[in-house]
């Protein structure tokens, strides 16, 4: 945690793998590594000064094992200084997109907690929504065709990656206290539920960006799995 003091990138920015996205001040935690540094030093001559020692018989082995507890605990303390200095450096894990950058100079980075969108270029899939009365006569190796709703005159080609194996329950599901949760008001004419069918895409024309959340209509050929 801590304030951000560098931010070299802006919002809807393409970016590559290990390309910095902020930078933590890093003061404190370079002083947490001196520290740790000093600490491992004069570990390190106690537990040498303890080998020589223990081998003359002058020092007992508890003591001897005191001392060499004392120098791995210094060890592992400096090793994790060094992984939080790094740490203050944030950089792209993939090739992508930054979106909804909402950070400034001078905002505040909270350990574990996510401050920025960065969508992987490489993560696009489409989920198309099929009647449950049809999804059985799709199989995964499924030729399929995509239209997106922001490029309707180009089709895309695609191929059914996996079908769903559940979804959410709206009457019937279980309620805190593990009975049905049941709604009193359930009109009993069952519309078919629709499964997401997840279909990954081939290699898109140069025009085409896939952008996350937009609209598409797929068309399975059901048969054409290999």
């Amino acid at each position: 945690s801590g304030p951000i003091v560098e931010l070299p990138i802006i919002d809807n920015q393409t970016i590559k793998a290990g390309d910095l996205l902020f930078r933590i001040d890093p003061r404190t935690f370079r002083a947490d590594l001196d520290e740790a540094e000093a600490e491992e030093e004069r570990t390190k001559e106690d537990f040498d000064r303890a080998v020589d020692l223990v081998k003359k018989g002058d020092i007992s082995q508890r003591d001897y094992d005191k001392a060499e507890a004392a120098f791995d605990v210094a060890k592992a303390q400096l090793e994790t200084a060094r992984l939080n200095l790094e740490f203050t450096e944030v950089r792209a894990s993939v090739d992508g997109f930054i979106t909804n950058l909402t950070l400034r100079i001078g905002s505040q980075a909270v350990a574990n907690q996510p401050v920025m969108a960065l969508v992987d270029e490489s993560s696009f899939w489409v989920h198309g929504y099929f009647r449950e009365t049809r999804v059985g006569d799709i199989q995964a190796g499924d030729r399929a065709l995509v239209t997106l709703m922001s490029y309707p005159d180009e089709p895309l080609e695609g191929t059914v990656d996996s079908i769903g194996w559940g979804i959410a329950q709206q009457d019937g599901s279980t309620g805190i206290d593990l009975l049905p949760s049941v709604n009193p008001t359930f009109e009993w004419i069952r519309l078919a539920q629709r499964v997401p069918v997840r279909v990954h895409l081939d290699p898109l024309p140069d025009r085409v960006q896939l952008r996350v959340g937009t609209t598409a209509s797929v068309l399975v050929r059901t048969g054409t799995a290999e």
